[in-house]
């Protein structure tokens, strides 16, 4: 058993010294974070019972306090409005939902619903197998085939998610003479592929930092990828696509580019981060995305060459070794992405929107970073405030997500608020009066 001198945290500590039966309360969540619970090196040589039972103890902390946010349960759809139990109470409201990456609001678009359900019919829950055994669908190929025109590439193939997608390309493509040069910011999915990979980082969006660390890698790696967002997910700012690529050009490096949070919102015709530049599908040699954000649905897809899909189909072990993607969420997917081609309505609410919501928060002062898009941080940089304003504005009919210290640094701490085409002037108003209000009434734990 470990001791006090062991660990420099003092109750949690005294947490893994203390009887199940008497633990609860020792360790306070609005003193600890999940880094102190989880993450914290100190913790490498405490039993793995040990480790579970200290963050228990701060789950446990976090009900109390009604601080649990990550616990909310929906009990309807993702559309602007939902029902929500909150964990502590089991009591359900109905709230604005802020919380959403579901930008077109094309979950419950009913003929991506009816496809969804038509599709279950004909194929039943699974596809009981992986793709490269007896899992393939003609659905699926039939998404795989609508992904690749969409985007103007030869092929594409579908994940059981965005992130098996990213974490299967990178560690797929990646061997001992290759290396990975990726956006400090880039999704967590992009981090965990070049895990164990050979990587180099460079500053956010910043040109002459990347052009430095192409030149370093140039001397040292036969091969190289620049990984990058098209939209970031946190700060809702844009790639630097055009000097980007020029970059990847003259260092003769490959781009690839994760369309997550950019397809649907960006761009002249809604089609990502392409569109929204007005640059040929070969400025990205390796474009991934996901279809749980616009798209409405669930799954993940690679698009490329033709040689560069063949080879992932075998060389990407998340795809390899996973059963086939749920057959409904295809049917949905594909359903969806052809709306989105056709729909310039529903993205034009969105943009509406977007625009209403930043004007209110520009005249308030508040800071959004860089953002740019339908994902509106508003950064507090205070990693107990945020916590305390999440759940003031759950409370009062508004869903949001709070991002505390360690998601991003202390500094960076964050409401996330995501604006969808659906929402209502009357939804926009009240979510934001919500937001201020809680802000000016915040009181320190």
């Amino acid at each position: 058993m470990n001791t006090l001198q062991d660990f420099p945290t003092h109750d949690i500590a005294i947490a893994a010294n203390v009887h199940p039966s008497r633990r609860l309360g020792t360790i306070d969540a609005r003193k600890h974070t999940l880094y102190d619970v989880m993450m914290n090196t100190g913790l490498d040589d405490f039993s793995m019972a040990e480790r579970w039972a200290i963050f228990h103890d701060w789950q446990q902390s976090m009900l109390q306090y009604q601080i649990a946010h990550y616990q909310r349960v929906a009990l309807n759809g993702c559309g602007t409005e939902r029902m929500i139990m909150d964990p502590a109470t089991q009591n359900v409201s109905a709230v604005i939902n802020f919380a959403s990456n579901d930008y077109l609001n094309m979950s419950c678009h009913p003929a991506v619903m009816n496809a969804a359900i038509e599709a279950i019919a004909q194929y039943g829950t699974g596809a009981g197998a992986a793709c490269n055994a007896s899992g393939q669908t003609k659905i699926k190929q039939e998404l795989e085939r609508e992904i690749a025109d969409t985007f103007g590439y030869e092929k594409a193939l579908v994940f059981s998610s965005g992130y098996a997608t990213n974490t299967g390309v990178l560690s797929g493509l990646l061997r001992s003479n290759d290396v990975a040069i990726v956006d400090m910011l880039a999704h967590a999915s992009i981090m965990d592929g070049v895990e164990n990979r050979n990587k180099m980082l460079f500053r956010h969006n910043d040109m002459a930092s990347l052009e430095t660390v192409l030149r370093r890698a140039s001397d040292r790696f036969a091969n190289k990828i620049v990984v990058v967002d098209g939209v970031y997910s946190m700060d809702g700012d844009i790639a630097n696509l055009p000097e980007i690529a020029a970059l990847c050009k003259k260092y003769n490096a490959l781009l690839m580019v994760d369309e997550a949070h950019a397809f649907g919102v960006i761009g002249k015709h809604g089609l990502g981060i392409l569109d929204h530049f007005n640059m040929p599908a070969d400025s990205i040699d390796i474009l991934v995305g996901t279809l749980s954000k616009s798209v409405g649905s669930s799954g993940g897809f690679v698009a490329g060459s033709k040689e560069l899909i063949h080879y992932l189909e075998f060389a990407a072990r998340s795809y390899l070794f996973s059963t086939g993607p749920f057959v409904a969420s295809c049917a949905a997917a594909l359903a969806s992405i052809k709306i989105i081609r056709e729909d310039t309505a529903r993205r034009q609410r969105l943009w509406n929107n977007i625009r209403a919501f930043r004007s209110m928060a520009i005249v308030t002062g508040f800071d959004m970073g860089r953002a740019e898009t339908a994902i509106i941080p508003i950064i507090l940089a205070n990693h107990n405030k945020v916590l305390e304003v999440t759940r003031v504005m759950g409370n009062n009919g508004v869903l949001v997500n709070g991002i505390p210290y360690p998601v991003v640094s202390r500094k960076q701490t964050r409401i996330r608020m995501t604006i969808t085409s659906e929402m209502t002037t009357a939804h926009i108003h009240q979510g934001f009066c919500c937001l201020t209000d809680a802000i000016d009434n915040y009181e320190m734990f």
